[in-house]
């Protein structure tokens, strides 16, 4: 996604808003439906403010593309990959312990 630099605009259209971000407007249209991207609704036409979109900018767009379920799928791996993790520091402390305890042999 590129972007573009300071702007004296306050709001775009669909159609500025795909050229900036490299997008289809039906891609901006798909954003808008799942609620990652808000119309202003006060304004005749279709228009979104340049405060959210320079929001969206600083956030990265390529983080809110996940799915509900790749979500879900994600966090299930970070879970257990969490789990593994406190499994091995367990295990690093009882090695270390039970060695602690062991006077070198030579």
């Amino acid at each position: 996604m590129a972007t573009k630099g300071a702007t004296s605009q306050t709001v775009l259209s669909p159609n500025e808003l795909a050229k900036r971000w490299g997008l289809t407007t039906r891609s901006i249209r798909t954003m808008e439906q799942e609620g990652k991207l808000h119309r202003l609704p006060d304004l005749p036409g279709v228009k979104y403010s340049v405060a959210e979109v320079v929001q969206l900018e600083s956030v990265g767009l390529e983080a809110q593309k996940l799915s509900a379920w790749e979500r879900r799928n994600m966090q299930e791996k970070i879970d257990m990959l969490e789990r593994l993790v406190a499994s091995y520091q367990q295990r690093l402390a009882e090695v270390m312990r039970i060695a602690g305890g062991v006077q070198d042999v030579r």
